[in-house]
């Protein structure tokens, strides 16, 4: 016998119904069960609503936090020259015409504070040419601060912050190992971007991951960059100097510039690894400065023509032509009519790149050298020493 289609239509919105009763009437009793009020899941103060307040607290807030108060402002004062007006409307330009002001630049760069003496990183091309130097702290404080010496090759200061009143505590940031970074992991780039627009000591953090390692260029203005961090973190004006934060709040780095076709982040921003400046700081504080390296051998172009005379088995390169007695490219094993191919596995193309390698490293450090020698490939190692001036 076939049933109507009303019939099913009933049964249906019947099972519905008593579905539904049984699962409210649950609810009422567990409500009870618990001495809690029926509609009491719908409060604000819900356990899963402070979750997710929760939640909002992650391993990058909490290393922001820590890091930003020993994130400073840089300002410098610069004289600069100005022509005088000429009255009678004359040509000829003379040195008396030109009148030296001290000029302010507040919240020209960004740094860092690296210990409780006050000693603070930054990079060169902020406070070079500076007649004085001010520091201010995220609370508003300023201070005066003493340059100790910079690499200006590789565009590292130390400075230190003077009158500061005795035993006063410092937040700081520790450098970390720079060697150990991972294409991938995440950073903060912390720095107080436009600083001259804002006129707030109040550092911004902008969150990225380090792009790649082992960048290197060559400045207009001499600086040399030798195995850069990139990172897509935003690095702006005002930036340079501060420092690229690990998640383990440690420095690896130094912000220091950015390629842009605007003058704006376009998340391509090169950082100074914190090894490096380690090794600066180390010099500065056990030296009182950084000591000049000595270059001890002569060298040329490896040219077509000086491969045609010599019979070279490479078409580039760098040709020893002399070298000191007992210095130590004599130690290391360089000999005259070597070609140096290659430092610390870097491939060398000509004399500016033997200079990079060399200009951009501290006293004491160990640089391996290849070289062909004939129809052999040597390698070297080369201990840098101090010398006369760069």
């Amino acid at each position: 016998m076939r049933l109507p289609r009303r019939f099913y239509q009933w049964v249906g919105m019947t099972l519905t119904l008593g579905v539904m009763a049984y699962c409210f009437g649950m609810g009422l009793r567990d409500g009870k069960e618990r001495g809690v009020a029926p509609h009491a899941a719908a409060q604000p103060a819900s356990p899963r609503v402070f979750a997710a307040r929760d939640n909002r607290h992650t391993i990058v807030v909490d290393v922001a936090q820590r890091v930003s108060p020993a994130v400073v402002s840089i300002g410098v004062t610069r004289l600069t020259g100005e022509r005088q007006f000429d009255p009678f409307g004359g040509e000829f330009f003379s040195p008396y015409n030109l009148i030296m002001r001290e000029r302010d630049y507040p919240y020209l760069g960004s740094g860092f504070i690296i210990d409780q003496k006050g000693h603070t990183l930054t990079n060169y091309h902020v406070v070079q040419d500076a007649n004085s130097i001010n520091i201010t702290l995220t609370d508003g404080r300023s201070f005066k601060a003493k340059l100790l010496d910079a690499d200006s090759f590789v565009d590292i200061a130390l400075l230190r912050i003077e009158g500061l009143a005795p035993g006063e505590k410092l937040p700081t940031i520790e450098l970390g190992d720079s060697d150990s970074i991972m294409i991938g992991e995440s950073v903060l780039a912390v720095g107080n971007p436009y600083g001259p627009l804002l006129a707030d000591p109040r550092p911004s953090v902008s969150l990225g991951v380090v792009s790649a390692v082992n960048r290197s260029f060559r400045s207009q203005q001499q600086q040399i960059y030798q195995d850069m961090i990139q990172t897509d973190a935003a690095i702006n004006p005002g930036n340079s100097g501060g420092p690229l934060i690990n998640l383990d709040g440690e420095a690896i780095g130094i912000n220091t510039f950015i390629f842009s076709r605007s003058g704006g982040s376009e998340n391509i921003g090169f950082s100074i690894p914190s090894n490096r400046a380690r090794r600066v700081v180390d010099e500065i504080l056990k030296f009182g400065k950084v000591r000049d390296i000595r270059l001890d051998f002569e060298f040329i172009n490896v040219s077509q023509y000086v491969v045609q005379v010599l019979g070279l088995k490479v078409g580039t390169g760098v040709l020893v032509t002399n070298l000191d007695a007992a210095g130590p490219a004599d130690r290391a094993g360089l000999k005259r009519g070597d070609v140096i191919v290659a430092i610390n596995k870097r491939a060398i193309a000509d004399s500016r790149d033997l200079l990079d390698q060399f200009l951009s490293r501290t006293v004491g450090e160990n640089i391996a050298i290849t070289v062909r020698r004939g129809e052999q490939s040597v390698d070297l190692t080369y201990r840098i020493e101090e010398g006369g001036a760069r």
